[in-house]
């Protein structure tokens, strides 16, 4: 009799689990026949390897529509479906999608030789995070004379939450547990002894944080920028650690050591900060080439024997987003503002960086972030201050952080929708600009020309 693979075992086990599952997903493309099959994480992706694949392989993905890319989760283990493909593609990404990075992660341990990863951020030059809300506008470092640190807290980024306080010489609190390749970011607040909390993304304060001497340097690596300490655990370990605050090139005030250990026991969940750096390139039609270009280099590599084939889908789908961009160029070159407001997270810093113009939001980096009644505030005077007209907002977020802005902002006269394309809703669909490219020039085009005061 012969011997079972593990990934027909699996997918055996898995496949009576899977049929509800399948019916919410985006859909499948090409006929039955092909015999291989490619699984995308999320649908930017499956509309890009969709057009580079063409007639020759089956493209399916999980994200049903309506849902972000980054902000989904299945209600079970995909796992076994993943696994029936011959390919997974998806972005190599601290926390951008936490369920395709731990079903990566399984392929690559366990069934390698049977399913090809296809990583299309692959070589793709990052952007960092300027700051947790992209704005400079609400407060000036210069009004307050800073004294001497008074407390820190350390905050989780995901839940809001102080993990850990240091006052008083000593800390309350702890930095959570942490397995072996699992990472969480913390943000730092310095606040001195007139409840003023140091600006930690402006110059010259800056904070820092280092392993004690003495202690074993082997269990985590710590990355400072702007106000957040990203830790990452590597192995068993337990390690302390103390931060620092800088101003310019001098120390001028660091805790006492608090301990941080890193266990096999510890939480596997702790990695949704999207490190450092965002991985959102897909709002860039130029940088989209790059991605369309590392898809088509997994395909070929998974199926040589239809290289000319996605060699050529992929080159008539690179010039569909070179003249996408040569229109978002032309469009946008002449215009008011050398910013928009949108209320919602911010999607769009690749767009923004390729045509010159910033983003601003109240909005963190995550869609379930609330910005407060003073980030609210400042939005509305920089509406005002400069005459914006249209305030953006992300269907995919809602529109009533952008409604607030509007209702109070006397310069204000609407709001236009924009989407981050990383999914589609089908009245999009059968309108035809449920796609990717149709998205960016039928949906996003229009309302950044208002936006920029470009139409």
């Amino acid at each position: 009799m012969k011997e079972r693979s593990r990934r027909e075992l699996l997918t055996a086990a898995g496949s009576s689990l899977l049929l509800a599952n399948v019916a919410g997903c985006v859909g499948t493309e090409a006929p039955e026949t092909n015999s291989q099959s490619v699984y995308t994480s999320f649908f930017t992706l499956y509309d890009f390897t969709r057009n580079v694949a063409g007639d020759s392989l089956t493209v399916d993905t999980a994200v049903p529509s309506g849902e972000h890319g980054h902000g989904w989760e299945p209600s079970t283990n995909l796992l076994p479906e993943i696994v029936e493909a011959d390919a997974f593609i998806y972005l190599n990404a601290d926390g951008f999608q936490p369920w395709a990075e731990r079903a990566a992660s399984e392929i690559e341990s366990n069934y390698g030789d049977d399913v090809v990863l296809i990583d299309a951020l692959e070589g793709i030059e990052l952007l960092e995070y300027e700051s947790d809300h992209h704005n400079d506008h609400d407060h000036d470092p210069s009004e307050h004379e800073y004294g001497s640190v008074a407390e820190l807290e350390l905050v989780d980024r995901h839940s809001g939450q102080v993990v850990a306080h240091f006052h008083f010489d000593h800390w309350h609190g702890s930095v959570p547990t942490l397995q072996p390749d699992a990472r969480i970011s913390l943000e730092t607040r310095f606040i001195d002894g007139a409840s003023e909390q140091f600006p930690l993304d402006a110059d010259p304060y800056h904070v820092d944080a280092r392993i004690d001497n003495g202690t074993s340097e082997d269990g985590i690596v710590l990355t400072s920028h702007d106000e957040y300490v990203r830790f990452e655990g590597k192995s068993v370990d337990t390690v302390s650690v103390i931060f620092e605050l800088w101003k310019d090139d001098e120390t001028i005030w660091e805790t006492e050591p608090i301990t941080v250990t890193v266990d096999e026991s510890g939480d596997e969940a702790l990695e949704p900060d999207h490190g450092l750096f965002d991985v959102k390139f897909f709002s860039d039609p130029v940088l989209a080439q790059d991605g369309v270009r590392n898809i088509r280099d997994g395909l070929i590599e998974l199926d040589p024997d239809n290289e000319t084939a996605y060699e050529e889908n992929a080159e008539a789908y690179i010039d569909d987003l070179e003249e996408l961009h040569q229109e978002y160029r032309s469009e946008l070159a002449d215009r008011d503002h050398d910013f928009v407001v949108l209320g919602a997270h911010d999607s769009f810093n690749y767009l923004g960086t390729r045509y010159g113009f910033e983003i601003e939001t109240p909005v963190g980096l995550s869609p379930d972030d609330e910005p407060s009644s003073t980030e609210l505030a400042a939005a509305v005077d920089l509406v005002e201050d400069n005459g914006v007209e249209y305030v953006l907002w992300d269907y995919f977020d809602g529109d009533r952080t952008a409604g607030a802005i509007v209702s109070e902002a006397e310069s204000a006269t609407g709001m236009e929708m924009v989407s981050a394309a990383e999914s589609y809703i089908e009245a999009w669909k059968e309108d035809g600009y449920g796609d990717y490219v149709g998205q960016m020039r039928e949906i996003n085009l229009p309302a950044f020309k208002k936006a920029l005061g470009a139409d």
